[in-house]
């Protein structure tokens, strides 16, 4: 069962004891509480989950993920261990896609593929394959792995990590609290300012009118931040879909979505632990000082990695076996649809891969 009437209830109950809570702090609880949130409670990614990211498109997005690892690979200097954490793993979908297509480093014993989720209820899949391992957390990974360097890959891991929202008043940019709502429910109403939001930004967002409201991506920052300076040489990859902080204002409030059984709309303060919560990333609070970060889109990461070829392979291999009609044959013709939706400018395919690198 996803969500339940008692985190509510635990909710009320704490803001009535403690006072208003950081939006942060109140989305935490609605997606990772240990036994009512979201993603604990048996929320996830998929066709038979709530919502579809790359790896659930089908087994191409795997395919040029582990062409990507062998580049990555190579240009560490073919390593004799290669660990790659993958953070947010959910039930181990992209990693089985990646161990299907089976890269150069696997071939060569060196990948060790580490699926970091959270959630034990989605954890509970893992290993998919004698390569891949699991783990709750990044650093028990790290110090199972008991070395240094690899790469920390991510999909559509930034949206879900809690933040707050700041709006701009007279007064500057404040940030919401939530709150109880006299007839049982929650609202925000404004908060005591942050000097150091409020500077970071005023400077982001000169041009915003009063009344507009922007994602403080104080969690997102903070794990980047902490990932990379555990280990400099460490190559952190991340997807997710996201815009500068001058586009964020310009979708209004759009920038913040709710999923559930593949559909959204909902109010991200109903029935806390029912539904995703996930906001679109600026892309300008997430640049670290003194660390180099280059972005691309996904469509372009993807024919940098060979989509194009995997589909040409898929259209022949269809041609080949179309009257034999077996499984082959299907998965093959299937890379063309599944090229159409990862590649989509106006969709999947315009989604952000930033790439950190010390």
């Amino acid at each position: 069962m996803v969500g339940d009437s008692s985190l509510a209830d635990r909710l009320h109950e704490r803001i009535h004891a403690e006072g208003p809570m950081p939006v942060s702090q109140w989305i935490e609880a609605a997606l990772y509480d240990p036994t009512h949130g979201f993603y604990m409670s048996g929320g996830q990614a998929g066709r038979r989950g709530d919502f579809l990211t790359g790896p659930e498109v089908g087994p191409l997005f795997g395919a040029v993920i582990a062409r990507a690892v062998d580049s990555w690979w190579t240009a560490a200097g073919e390593p004799d261990r290669f660990p790659v954490y993958e953070v947010g793993a959910g039930p181990g979908t992209l990693a089985r896609a990646v161990m299907r297509a089976w890269p150069a480093c696997a071939e060569a014993g060196a990948l060790e593929w580490w699926a970091i989720e959270l959630s034990p209820v989605q954890r509970a899949g893992h290993p998919v394959h004698d390569l891949v391992r699991s783990a709750p957390d990044l650093q028990e990974a790290r110090e199972a792995a008991g070395g240094a360097g690899g790469v920390v890959l991510a999909n559509e891991l930034l949206d879900n990590i809690p933040f707050d929202i700041a709006q701009l008043t007279d007064a500057g940019w404040l940030p919401l609290v939530v709150c109880n709502e006299p007839h049982g429910g929650f609202v925000t109403r404004l908060g005591e300012p942050d000097p150091e939001m409020a500077a970071v930004l005023h400077a982001l967002a000169p041009e915003a009118s009063i009344g507009a409201t922007i994602p403080w991506e104080v969690g997102a920052r903070g794990w980047l931040h902490e990932v990379i300076s555990c280990d400099p040489t460490l190559r952190v990859v991340v997807f997710d879909y996201g815009g500068t902080t001058s586009e964020l204002l310009g979708r209004g409030s759009g920038w913040l979505r709710t999923h559930t059984d593949h559909s959204g709309g909902a109010d991200w303060l109903d029935g806390p632990g029912s539904r995703d919560i996930t906001v679109d990333v600026d892309l300008d609070q997430i640049q670290l000082d003194h660390v180099a970060r280059t972005i691309v889109s996904q469509a372009d990461f993807l024919i940098e990695h060979g989509i194009e070829d995997l589909v040409a392979e898929g259209r022949r291999v269809w041609a080949e076996r179309a009257h034999i009609g077996d499984l082959t044959a299907l998965a093959a013709r299937s890379r063309v649809r599944e090229s159409e939706a990862l590649c989509d400018r106006d969709g999947m395919g315009s989604f952000h891969v930033m790439e950190w690198r010390s």
